[in-house]
């Protein structure tokens, strides 16, 4: 993975000198930059970028915000949320406007993912 994360720094970097110094010219730079990702998706072994038709599921996307990798049960949903709640709670970074800020953030996608798998936790108890 930090391969991956290097190659795409590198590529970003090579963009940035060609638009801050003019010693590459453009073109050449977005051509290194396709070649480089290209070999970042290859180390990855899929698309590091999803394609416009390309979606996530639902469940998915929301678990992602919650930290698991696979479907849990609701009572785990619950206990990782009240963890995050706490963590990201913003009284936590009253000292620094910016995290503030980031964690204000976080809590609201903490947030709709917690509802949303209350409310698929409530319609299956019906």
């Amino acid at each position: 993975m930090k391969d991956i994360k290097n190659l795409l720094k590198g590529a970003v970097d090579k963009i940035k000198s060609a638009v801050e110094k003019e010693d590459i010219p453009l073109a050449e730079a977005y051509a290194q930059m396709d070649a480089d990702l290209e070999e970042a998706e290859k180390a990855y072994g899929k698309p590091l970028f999803p394609t416009d038709d390309e979606q996530i599921p639902l469940d998915e996307h929301y678990l992602k915000i919650l930290g698991f990798k696979e479907k849990v049960s609701f009572d785990e949903i619950k206990a990782r949320y009240e963890e995050l709640v706490k963590k990201y709670n913003p009284e936590n970074y009253a000292d620094n406007e910016e995290k503030q800020l980031k964690a204000v953030k976080k809590i609201d996608l903490i947030n709709k993912a917690y509802q949303y798998f209350e409310e698929q936790n409530s319609e299956s108890e019906q």
